[in-house]
């Protein structure tokens, strides 16, 4: 019997273990293991890993390559101790685009029928109704970031009705979407948009995107949805853009520090709707097809999907 490959779980915040160990029974030859399982480091050549500790690569001599758990991958990119020629592999899964694609479509039609104020009229025993909606040809959406989640999010809003176009790095005509890029086209789609869904990658161009700035390009009757990552978005400057009428409405999933603090004026801000970084997620099966698939084609000579290029940040 071939001795099952070793891999190592690396999160700070989770027992990755316990969250998709299931999925793992279906591929025997796979066992993942927790650092403090691990009493001969050289075995370790594949790790699983969300948020690691800053030493955790440390006693990892002979690391092969590094699959995140989600499709970001900014955390470890910036981390210090993993070497520059370990191969990175970000998580690629249709369900969990779909997933994502479903939840940035609720908060699209939520603020465009206005749903999401009902939940105080109910409070306030409040029978409002009757007010004109425009049809979903009438409220354009812009998607930001149009790769494997924006593409799935474009798709599903665009089967609803609405008008969408996106921003990227390219320019170009995919499933049916224009796709503008640079900074005339960011402006012409933030300019026309009632929703804006953010699924950018976190790169040095992209941190800290929305600020003042990109704010002052919107509408002021919009709809901020932010997906992507914590460190694209200057909270103080979201608040004041919300403050000041610049901009309508935002519903945020991810934060610069998380769990967001207590503290933290987003969670009491009545025009800001606060998610724990759920908009999607993968099943235990899904995580363990993609780590067997990331290995074996690796082990072959075959390059796995979902490979970062660091010079992109994707």
């Amino acid at each position: 019997m071939t001795t099952p490959r070793k891999i190592l779980c690396l999160c700070q915040q989770y027992d990755l273990r316990e969250m998709f160990g299931d999925g793992f029974k279906a591929h025997p030859d796979l066992e993942l293991v927790l650092p403090d399982e691990v009493t001969d480091p050289t075995q370790i050549k594949y790790v699983l890993a969300f948020r690691p500790l800053p030493d955790a690569f440390d006693p990892l001599r002979d690391l092969r390559m590094v699959m995140s758990v989600g499709a970001g991958v900014d955390g470890l990119l910036l981390h210090p101790g993993l070497p520059s020629d370990v191969p990175l592999i970000r998580m690629v899964n249709p369900e969990q685009a779909e997933m994502m694609a479903g939840f940035a479509a609720w908060h699209v039609v939520g603020h465009h029928r206005g749903m999401l104020d009902f939940p105080a009229f109910q409070r306030d025993r409040l029978w409002k109704a009757g007010h004109c909606i425009d049809m979903p040809s009438s409220f354009p959406v812009t998607v930001l970031g149009f790769g494997n989640m924006g593409r799935a999010i474009g798709r599903a809003l665009a089967a609803m009705g609405y008008p969408v176009r996106a921003w990227a790095g390219r320019a170009r005509v995919e499933d049916g979407i224009e796709v503008l890029a640079g900074e005339d086209g960011l402006r012409q789609v933030l300019a026309e948009a009632k929703a804006v869904v953010g699924v950018l990658p976190l790169t040095d161009a992209t941190r800290g995107f929305f600020n003042f700035r990109t704010f002052a390009m919107m509408r002021p009757d919009a709809l901020l949805v932010q997906l992507g990552r914590g460190g694209h978005l200057i909270e103080d400057d979201l608040i004041a853009a919300l403050d000041t009428g610049q901009l309508a409405r935002a519903a945020l999933d991810v934060f610069q520090t998380e769990p967001l603090p207590p503290e933290s004026p987003l969670w009491t801000h009545p025009k800001v709707m606060v998610t724990p970084h759920i908009a999607s997620d993968s099943s235990g099966s899904a995580v363990a097809a993609a780590v067997y698939a990331s290995i074996t084609s690796h082990e072959s000579g075959r390059r796995p999907e979902g490979l970062v290029d660091r010079d992109r940040g994707y």
